[in-house]
């Protein structure tokens, strides 16, 4: 046999073994999850859809009925569409879909091996893969009716590709990784700060094969397009307006960028958490305050301007504010948007293993470490450094979640991989002061990441809060009661959670009890509009319209547009003033 026969033999080989290896890690990655998911599928947790993953929920099954729909995108809507697709082909149920869910988590995995292999070796590139298999977050994002999934898979798929383009200088390549991204972008929003970075990338990259460097950039020009033009035009059509994907750019930069924020989201209204409140409570709020009715694009453009104009004046603690948020980017703690991990590794002992030992806070020190073991290729990896603080800046633009800087989790998996293999290569090689000198780094860093920034903050209260939320809607009214109590015995100062089940207790006659709750939630917050109110509602109730008129009066003081106190009051006043000329009836039957 010749000695190029034998190559391609070899060259065969190798290949089927790295098939094997690759199949054997989504194979793994998938087991790892569905075990998961048997532990936690008969927790209320799991039968309850909460915050956005509700809204989602809902938002599919209207998609089924209208898939163009009528309003401009507040939100991005890949997610919906896809939940969409999956109750079309199969049924309405949650668990297909998160069954889906995390067979693209495996997927994700595979994509990440594929890309290690091309920035740095197939054997770092495997052990990104099994990392991210194993990555506690991950998993439980996997597990959600989320789009954080989607999120993971598509940034897996971008950084693939984007090996593949360093690799292999094909038009191809930058094409699906326009399209990619544009994907990426329709479901995180914040992706777009990407396009730019790429795209000069691909220029630097290739600056000096000009008529590659020109077709490089143009077809990923042109995929990103592909991916976008279609929800644009579809903006257009049905609210006039050019917006590339969502018309929510403008309150969420508010609420990360005003004098009251910390680097956490808080809506625009005490209690209106939701995205389509947020949304409504945006516009409601903007066209009062400029006396006129707004597009969704004028909504945007009015909460910007807000911002702008509070950071012009206060640059000081505007950049104090961005630190913070900074700091929280880069913090091991997740922070929720509504699924709270702490109670999922409650009823996970696989979740609270993996959790205790390959978090954000572990990957992360290792990530760092494998920066600078392998800082001599920064030319070759620079795309890498480059999208990661893209996502980290943008995230902290704004506001964090921990679902919003879950993009940066895949390149820091690769460079904490990269890291461990080099550290095991110094160890080899017996280089005890250079081994040293990374285990101080990765300490140090271990010990920033793991910073609590929040010590005050009971995460098990708002997940038993949100919780009880959620099956309050559903009208499962003594299972709510059941959880808002549990909220409230983590955190006994939990104001809404008081406002909530003293509504609740007063609609199962509880009344005393009603009271109480209201009381203890004016006594920690006076100005809370909204217990004020519902007191309020609970003295009529009670025969005692005059105190009740000064609860609404005082809910009206606070916030003159709530609805509910100015009908309340006006519905106290009409029974005084019948009241009133009932007496005066009285008394003159009595003179005559």
């Amino acid at each position: 046999m010749s000695s190029s026969s034998l190559e391609r033999l070899r060259i065969r080989l190798s290949q089927i073994s790295s098939g094997r290896l690759l199949a054997g890690l989504f194979v793994f990655a998938l087991v790892i999850r569905l075990v998961y998911l048997m532990e936690i599928k008969h927790t209320d947790f799991f039968a309850v859809l909460v915050g956005d993953g509700a809204v989602y929920d809902a938002w599919a099954l209207a998609i089924q009925k209208d898939w163009i729909g009528k309003e401009i995108f507040y939100q991005a809507p890949l997610y919906p569409y896809f939940l969409a697709t999956i109750y079309t082909l199969f049924s309405h149920d949650p668990l297909i879909a998160r069954v889906i869910q995390m067979a693209l988590g495996s997927g994700a995995c595979v994509l990440l091996a594929l890309a290690g292999r091309s920035f740095f070796s197939a054997r770092v590139g495997l052990l990104a893969g099994f990392l991210l298999a194993l990555y506690a977050p991950a998993i439980f994002f996997d597990g959600l009716i989320q789009k954080a999934s989607l999120d993971l898979f598509f940034m897996t798929a971008l950084l693939f590709l984007l090996g593949q383009i360093e690799c292999e200088c094909r038009r191809r390549w930058s094409m699906l990784a326009g399209i990619v991204l544009g994907c990426l972008a329709l479901t995180r929003e914040n992706a777009l700060v990407l396009f730019p970075i790429i795209f000069l990338w691909l220029v630097w990259r290739f600056w000096k094969l000009r008529d590659r460097q020109l077709s490089m950039s143009l077809f990923f020009f042109l995929g990103t397009a592909i991916a976008l033009a279609p929800v644009a035009a579809r903006n257009h059509r049905v609210g006039g307006g050019f917006l590339i994907t969502t018309s929510q750019f403008g309150p969420n930069f508010y609420i990360g960028n005003n004098a009251r924020a910390d680097g956490r989201y808080a809506p625009l209204l005490w209690g209106h958490g939701s995205a389509l409140l947020e949304r409504d409570d945006a516009t409601r709020l903007a066209e009062k305050a400029l006396g006129k009715r707004l597009t969704p694009a004028g909504v945007s453009r009015y909460w910007t301007g807000r911002s702008v104009a509070w950071i012009q004046s206060d640059p000081a603690a505007w950049l104090k504010l961005m630190g913070r948020k900074w700091l929280l980017v880069w913090n091991d703690r997740e922070i929720p948007d509504s699924d709270e991990p702490i109670v999922y590794e409650d009823a996970s002992l696989l979740l609270a293993l993996l959790g205790f030992v390959l978090t954000f806070g572990t990957i992360c020190p290792l990530a760092l470490a494998g920066i600078g073991l392998t800082w001599p290729e920064r030319r070759r990896l620079a795309v890498l450094y480059l999208t990661l603080l893209g996502i980290a800046a943008s995230t902290t633009l704004f506001f964090v979640f921990a679902r919003y800087r879950y993009p940066m989790v895949p390149i820091l998996v690769l460079f904490a991989a990269a890291g461990i293999r080099e550290i095991a290569r110094l160890a080899k090689e017996k280089r005890p002061a250079k081994l040293l000198g990374y285990a101080l780094l990765i300490a140090a860093a271990g010990f920033v990441s793991r910073w609590n920034l929040d010590p005050d903050e009971n995460p098990r209260a708002m997940a038993y809060y949100n919780t009880a939320v959620s099956l309050e809607r559903q009208d499962l009214r003594e299972q709510a009661v059941s959880y808002y109590r549990k909220a409230l015995e983590c955190k006994p100062d939990f104001v809404q959670a008081h406002v909530n089940l003293g509504v609740l207790l007063a609609r199962e006659g509880e009344i005393d009890e009603a009271i109480a709750h209201d009381q203890e939630a004016l006594r920690l917050r006076p100005n809370d509009s909204t217990a004020h109110c519902n007191l309020a509602n609970i003295l009529i109730s009670r025969g005692n319209p005059d105190e009740a008129e000064r609860h609404y009066r005082l809910a009206l003081q606070i916030q003159p547009d709530l609805e509910q106190a100015q009908k309340g009051l006006a519905s106290v006043l009409e029974q005084q003033k019948h009241s009133a000329k009932s007496r005066q009836k009285k008394l003159e039957r009595r003179k005559e």
